[in-house]
């Protein structure tokens, strides 16, 4: 899994084997990231754009061509949804970074450079599309090792950082998936937010052993049971890491009611691109856990009896 880097900057100018162009569907050029990319490429770019897509591109998908003059050694052209046209699926926007990394695996590249894809003249917004990229990004199987978000003003990078630093709790709610798929389905959680709504925050812990819960808060960005817990981090290590700082999470526990309830709460957080909250002052948690703006989950099973 790569690490990923939001920046500020040019992406033309990216020290990286691969930059992404966010194209058009016509593959010839036009404004904004794509405008640039042409000019600084030079024509060596265009000319192998018209000899390798004479039919141009479809909407989410991804090519390649030289580079040209730029530093990078191959440009990446995917084009993204336009929001004015109607293009409003989230899975396209995905597909744009699933293909690209396919065919940065299929280069060989190792450190890739996105830009923020579709939030220019496409309309997208800059959050969804930050939350879209970050999380994608991070859970898609590759031979990339690093990835930069280049953001285009200093607001747009505070939005991409904001979107990479909830990859490190995402890798903590994953890790719970993995102890249950070990066998330890007696590892629960219980998130929610600070009491100054700043924080969100989890408790995990192995129910019924009577020993105290893991804990985690977005105040401490990336640190988890003082270790480093970012993107690249395999959600299997942070759920060794579990396992070591509280041994009870190794034992083998029955609860697939639990596991379950959890496997659809956990699609629900990909999905939605959030983190779910079970309690937070003026929260009204009757209707269930909120998973991204009215989304609610059910409450959790109760735990087998042992």
């Amino acid at each position: 899994m790569p690490t990923i880097t939001p920046v500020r900057g040019d992406i033309t100018a990216q020290p990286v084997d691969a930059i992404v162009n966010a194209a058009n569907n016509g593959m010839r050029g036009g404004g904004g990231v794509d405008g640039a990319i042409h000019r600084a490429g030079g024509r060596a770019v265009l000319d192998d754009c018209i000899a390798r897509f004479p039919n141009g591109l479809a909407t989410g998908d991804a090519g390649w061509t030289t580079a040209g003059e730029l530093p990078a050694r191959w440009v990446i052209h995917t084009v993204g949804p336009n929001v004015h046209v109607g293009e409003r699926d989230p899975a396209t926007l995905e597909s744009c970074y699933r293909r690209s990394l396919a065919v940065a695996d299929e280069l060989g590249a190792r450190t890739v450079a996105f830009p923020m894809i579709s939030t220019g003249a496409y309309g997208w917004p800059i959050r969804d599309a930050a939350l879209t990229a970050a999380f994608t990004i991070a859970s898609t199987p590759t031979h990339v090792r690093h990835v930069r978000l280049v953001a285009f003003d200093d607001e747009a990078l505070r939005t991409v950082e904001f979107a990479v630093l909830l990859l490190t709790p995402l890798r903590i709610l994953q890790a719970v998936r993995v102890l249950h798929r070990r066998g330890a389905q007696h590892a629960r959680i219980r998130p929610g937010m600070s009491a100054s709504g700043g924080y969100w925050r989890v408790a995990v812990w192995p129910e019924g052993a009577g020993t105290p819960g893991l804990t985690y808060t977005t105040g401490s960005t990336t640190t988890f049971l003082d270790t480093e817990v970012t993107a690249a981090t395999r959600p299997a290590e942070v759920a060794d890491l579990m396992e070591e700082a509280n041994p009870a999470l190794r034992t083998r526990v029955s609860d697939p009611d639990y596991a379950l309830w959890y496997e659809q709460l956990l699609a629900a957080v990909e999905r939605n691109r959030t983190l779910p909250v079970s309690y937070a002052d003026h929260f009204d948690s009757s209707g269930g856990w909120e998973v991204g703006g009215r989304d609610r989950h059910p409450h959790p099973p109760e735990p087998r009896q042992r």
